[in-house]
């Protein structure tokens, strides 16, 4: 129930939405003489250009991606834990795997499994669209994926039924063998870190944070200059993710599924 709610709480919440909502009513309401349209199409502008702007968008992801950063690895892990969420499930087919812009959870996952043959990797994940298919689901297309890029099958554990963060934390802690000790790798974007890494916490799986996918600049801040003055739908989508992102802190730490709304790894 709570999968199928916090989609249509997104849906109404989501500034893309709202956006389009005040612009399209609000011209009609223009045309009909009534002066809540103007009032409404008004609204709509100042919210392009408010999260348009490229300084809001980058505060709100910045401090989520900057909150947890990649933990110190062991000589020997157990495993590596890659969260799903970079398959377009809407296009991939058969063979063919369409991969989202957080794809760098996956290479990275790879990449790390490749230097630590000892590891398993895991990954995690059915499908966050309300419609799952029996059939094939996220974790499926991602071992394939693994497989091409030279990872033997035998190193490799799926788990398919997760829909959401807090599922795959609980399907795992149901999986892995010596959860509690601290040689799982968890990968996922920099900006999914801390909810995910309480996630991991509160269902007892011991975790060391390896933040991929950064969305924002390291280390300096943006010069001044004209374009930061200018909205793009680069900086919304961007302000799009991080407002998702920050919602879900909130109603995962009200709900329980975590012990704090901003965690630090060193908690």
């Amino acid at each position: 129930m709570f999968f199928i709610l916090s989609k249509i709480l997104w849906y109404i919440l989501n500034p893309f939405n709202i956006i389009l909502l005040f612009l399209i009513l609000g011209w009609i309401l223009y045309l009909k003489k009534l002066k809540i349209g103007q009032t409404l199409v008004g609204s709509g502008l100042i919210l392009i250009f408010l999260f348009g702007l490229s300084p809001i968008p980058n505060i709100s992801m910045g401090s989520l991606e900057n909150r947890i950063s990649a933990g110190t690895l062991p000589d020997q892990i157990y495993g590596i834990i890659v969260l799903a969420g970079m398959v377009d499930m809407k296009v991939s087919r058969k063979e063919l795997i369409e991969l989202t812009e957080q794809s760098d959870r996956i290479i990275e996952g790879v990449i790390l499994a490749k230097k630590h043959p000892e590891a398993k990797l895991i990954i995690t994940g059915g499908s966050g669209s309300l419609e799952q298919s029996e059939n094939l689901r996220e974790a499926d297309y991602l071992q394939k994926l693994a497989i091409i890029l030279g990872i033997a099958k035998d190193r490799i554990l799926i788990e398919r039924n997760s829909r959401n963060t807090h599922e795959h934390a609980v399907e795992l802690a149901n999986l892995l063998p010596n959860k509690d000790n601290a040689h799982w790798v968890l990968i996922t974007s920099a900006f999914h870190m801390p909810r995910a890494f309480a996630c991991f916490r509160k269902a007892g799986i011991k975790v060391i944070p390896y933040p991929v996918d950064y969305k924002t600049k390291f280390g300096t801040q943006d010069a001044l200059s004209i374009s930061m003055l200018l909205p793009t739908l680069g900086n919304i989508n961007r302000f799009n993710i991080a407002l998702h992102e920050w919602l879900g802190l909130v109603v995962y730490r009200l709900l329980g599924y975590t012990d704090s709304v901003f965690p630090r790894a060193a908690q």
